[in-house]
């Protein structure tokens, strides 16, 4: 009898563990294109920043509620005194899904900035087996086939680095302004990793600095 006992408790939090994880919610996933175009200003539209609403209608998973208070003192003196962060599961064409993580930054008025950095470029393949990686470029060519446009503004792609590098394009998508879209990538811990920023002003741009090494 005692063996009983140990066994039902046992099987009954196995069973509490097994329902739990039939009733997580699968995540909703959403084209990085889509991200980002909500993002852009409307065209015609003339705003000193974009709402801290805007992506409501994304499936993204804010870490807060509201935007916080920013304590970087760099960050401050550059006017940006609220963040907002969050993750998404974006997707790249038809088989690839990743998990994004998204920072929102401006003040009480609203948004001067975006970036979106991908968690990491590494694609499971097909039941765990097999994969790949991904490239700045294989992101590059997923924007375009959703119907994005980019025309590079700084930094050469010929120059930048394999492993480090920035580049700045004009990024537009049907019914909106184009905006400066930044990309940059660096090695962390042996594996790349990618960020596309929104530039709303003129001044976050002349701070992109190209690689020379």
């Amino acid at each position: 009898m005692s063996r009983l006992r140990v066994l039902y408790p046992l099987a009954a939090c196995a069973f509490v563990v097994t329902t739990a994880q039939a009733q997580r919610p699968t995540p909703t996933k959403v084209p990085l294109s889509a991200v980002l175009t909500a993002f852009l200003v409307d065209s015609g539209v003339r705003t000193q920043g974009l709402p801290w609403t805007t992506g409501s209608a994304l499936p993204i998973r804010w870490a807060t509620p509201a935007p916080v208070a920013v304590q970087d003192a760099g960050l401050i003196q550059r006017g940006l005194t609220q963040q907002r962060t969050g993750r998404f599961l974006g997707t790249l064409g038809d088989s690839v899904a990743l998990w994004m993580a998204i920072t929102l930054q401006g003040a009480p008025a609203g948004l001067s900035a975006m970036s979106v950095t991908l968690d990491s470029m590494e694609v499971t393949g097909p039941r765990g087996k097999g994969g790949f990686f991904l490239t700045r470029e294989m992101i590059e060519i997923a924007l375009k086939s959703d119907g994005m446009t980019l025309q590079p503004l700084k930094c050469k792609r010929e120059t930048e680095g394999a492993s480090q590098g920035n580049l700045v394009d004009a990024i537009k998508a049907p019914g909106k302004t184009a905006s400066g879209l930044w990309w940059t990538w660096w090695s962390e811990s042996q594996q790349l990793k990618v960020s596309l920023g929104l530039l709303y002003r003129r001044a976050d741009m002349a701070r992109v600095e190209c690689y020379t090494g």
